[in-house]
């Protein structure tokens, strides 16, 4: 099938698209739902106000993107309750060349996290600036 210039609302139930290319194209609105997206690639789309829930985002790369305002809620591994250590030892979580500045992490497991590089002026760890628990740690040796 081939639409262009064409302005219709589709509903594509139980089919297989795989292969299929989208350019140029409207797609405000669109719901998605219990679909295998696997290798999808977006480029040089406008994703403001997406709400993804319940998908495995396993290997997901995002790569010059914007994300004033972004929210992660209830992200972990395959139970976000229990985690597998043994995954997340294999598949660690990376960011890299990014600014989490004045972003707050609340009530999140970073044991083991490794910042390398970074500029934490200012960091704030339950209410308590870095460079003070750093300046205490070291006064107590």
């Amino acid at each position: 099938m081939h639409l262009e210039n064409e302005k219709n609302v589709i509903t594509v139930v139980n089919s297989d698209i795989t292969g299929s290319s989208f350019k140029n194209v409207r797609a405000e609105q669109v719901s998605i739902e219990c679909a295998n997206l696997t290798g999808i690639t977006l480029n040089d789309v406008n994703l403001t106000s997406m709400t993804i829930s319940d998908a495995n985002l396993s290997d997901l790369a995002i790569d010059g993107a914007q994300w004033g305002g972004a929210q992660f809620k209830n992200i972990g591994f395959a139970d976000k309750d229990q985690p597998e250590p043994e995954l997340q030892e294999r598949n660690p979580l990376q960011f890299t060349h990014c600014s989490l500045r004045e972003g707050i992490f609340t009530n999140c497991d970073l044991s083991n996290v490794k910042l390398e590089n970074c500029n934490i002026s200012g960091l704030m760890i339950n209410g308590m600036k870095i460079e003070e628990l750093i300046k205490q740690h070291t006064s107590s040796k």
